[in-house]
């Protein structure tokens, strides 16, 4: 399974990475290994998490106050 960014998502992604670098870096650091973990599990099991519309679903990013949304689409 492969997955893509969408353009706004990516922004929001980086500027978040940007605002927790600016607090603390390692704080930057586990908001990026948070993500890549939630990435991680929805690639092994891309079911697992409740549809919130239509077909998109929702991840959450453990400890920080971000979700992923995402919906499955055809190779």
């Amino acid at each position: 399974m492969k997955y893509v960014f969408h353009p706004e998502a990516l922004n929001e992604y980086s500027k978040a990475v940007r605002y927790y670098a600016e607090q603390r870096v390692d704080l930057a650091q586990s908001f990026i290994n948070a993500v890549e973990d939630a990435i991680y599990r929805l690639k092994e099991s891309p079911n697992r998490y409740p549809l919130i519309e239509g077909d998109i679903r929702r991840c959450l990013i453990g400890t920080f106050p971000y979700g992923i949304l995402y919906s499955l689409e055809q190779d």
